[in-house]
């Protein structure tokens, strides 16, 4: 238990210090490309990342299948079989990296059909979608088994310290290019030369830590068979993954062209910073969560897991509240008046975060206990609904109607069946029903909190920088105090109190 927890601790906190440079780093980049090369360029930038995540569904769930086929040999340290295990990984990553390559060359002549309305002058957008296509293949080429092991052994502290420095090293080059040289080829250019480099450090220093652990061996045919049970599973939820995500930013770019696109994820760009600088709590103990399922009585892990969902919505409704209340006069000091959205929008980004964190620590657990393939009619529903209806909406309303038809399929299909699914088939004898209202109730309490929270900011005048800042003070005590006082009436309070107290002494010691 001492060593999960310590392995949790060090994995939270380094996952904290890498979301947040690399919530800074993206965020002045983008501003001095904004300013520098103008709105379109950014569309650009979101829409081939968009497009390379689809062609990610090649991936098709290996990394994590294998990864979880580790954590029982791991536990039991039977390293001839872990061994056999990671040479599988290297080989199906290798083939996954070529086959990557063929399908997004085999599209490149489609791309300039998907954007609406005009191209940046002076850009060869195939040559700027070729630098990015390479970026994704080399990352699977280049020793993307190793980092597996690290991962599956529960050092992603390792990991994200690595992609830390690599990443500031990237920010800074790109930045001296913009400002001297306003070059956006050279600007994307050094994303796989540093992609590359990153994935060789991390191979040597897995090496180093694990020198016994070598691509050699065969895994027998019953663990093929359960590999693949798992793949099926996590392709399919990739599959929605990618139709929640991606998806968003193809579509507005078919409708409403680059700088719509450019609008709209400045906007998802904060949300989504927000949510993963938050989301690295249940990420980086997820192969602790996975260890605990594998050892301990499902009655401990349901324990823990309420306490986690207590603690873990306190933290997303503040944050949430920030959103409503901070989202808009930010902007407008960040990105000016012109690239402002209607206050409606905020409301269904507010609502897309909410719905994003609703689902965390449940999704935590599914992985833990390896359910994918018993979701997969959950996730093949909401990819076709999802899919359905951002077109049928996005023509309606425009972005409003894409981001309205995530929130409905991640509500009625993902959260609820996502959580069905784990109470039947791992917290067998606990009741389902109980866990609805009590996501219920934690989002009334939320939206109260923010709703008062909104209507105190709303009483200060717009004065810029000053008007950010008076209101970012009352986000940080209104809602945090109303949170206090409604959360101490919950059934798993004080145990929450206390595994916070036992974080905080684990840290000191």
């Amino acid at each position: 238990m001492e060593s999960r927890t310590k392995n949790g601790i060090r994995n939270i906190g380094s996952g904290i210090i890498n979301r947040i440079l690399l919530i800074v780093f993206p965020f002045i980049t983008r501003t001095i490309l904004l300013y520098s090369l103008g709105s379109e360029y950014l569309g650009l930038n979101s829409l081939f990342t968009s497009i390379l995540t689809v062609l990610n569904l090649a991936e098709l769930g290996f990394g994590s299948a294998l990864v979880f086929s580790m954590y029982k040999p791991i536990a039991e340290n039977d390293k001839k079989k872990i061994c056999a295990l990671l040479s599988v990984y290297k080989k199906i990553f290798v083939t996954i990296g070529i086959l990557i390559a063929i399908l997004g060359i085999a599209i490149t002549p489609f791309i300039p059909k998907i954007i609406n309305g005009d191209i940046p002058t002076n850009a060869n957008i195939y040559i700027l979608y070729i630098i990015y296509l390479s970026n994704t293949v080399v990352s699977y080429i280049f020793f993307a088994h190793k980092r597996a092991l690290l991962i599956a052994y529960q050092r992603n502290d390792i990991v994200t310290n690595i992609n830390s420095v690599i990443s500031i090293l990237l920010y800074c080059i790109q930045t001296v290019i913009l400002l001297l040289c306003h070059n956006y080829y050279l600007y994307i250019l050094f994303m796989p030369i540093l992609t590359i480099v990153e994935n060789i450090v991390v191979a040597r220093k897995a090496t180093k830590l694990f020198p016994e652990i070598n691509c050699s061996g065969k895994i027998s045919k019953s663990d093929i068979e359960k590999i693949k049970q798992h793949i099926k599973g996590l392709a399919i939820q990739n599959i929605c993954s990618a139709s929640r995500n991606s998806f968003d930013s193809i579509v507005i770019s078919l409708y409403l062209g680059l700088n719509s696109i450019a609008i709209y994820n400045n906007y998802f760009f904060i949300m989504n910073a927000i949510h993963s600088l938050l989301y690295q709590i249940p990420n980086s103990i997820r192969a602790t969560v996975g260890n605990s399922i594998a050892s301990e009585s499902i009655d401990k892990n349901y324990k823990l897991f309420n306490v986690m969902t207590l603690l873990y919505q306190w933290a997303s409704g503040w944050c949430l509240t920030c959103l409503m209340c901070l989202y808009q006069p930010f902007m407008k000091i960040w990105m000016g008046e012109k690239m402002l959205c209607e206050f409606s929008t905020v409301i269904l980004f507010c609502i897309y975060f909410f719905e994003l964190c609703m689902s965390d620590i449940i999704v935590l657990y599914k992985d833990g206990a390896g359910l994918w393939w018993q979701g997969r009619y959950r996730t093949s529903i909401e990819a076709v609904a999802n899919l359905f209806l951002n077109f049928f909406l996005g023509w309606l309303y425009g972005t409003n109607g894409i981001i309205l038809a995530t929130i409905i399929t991640m509500t009625i299909i993902g959260h609820g069946y996502g959580g069905y699914i784990v109470f039947h088939y791992y917290f067998k004898t606990k009741k389902y029903l109980n866990y609805i209202f009590l996501q219920l109730r934690y989002f009334a309490v939320i939206f109260s909190v923010s709703a008062i929270t909104y209507t105190v900011c709303s009483y200060i005048n717009d004065t810029g920088f000053n008007t950010l800042l008076i209101k970012g003070i009352i986000c940080i005590f209104i809602p945090n105090l109303l949170y206090l006082v409604i959360f101490k009436f919950s059934n798993y309070f004080d145990e929450t109190v206390i595994f916070v107290k036992n974080i905080i002494y684990s840290i000191k010691k």
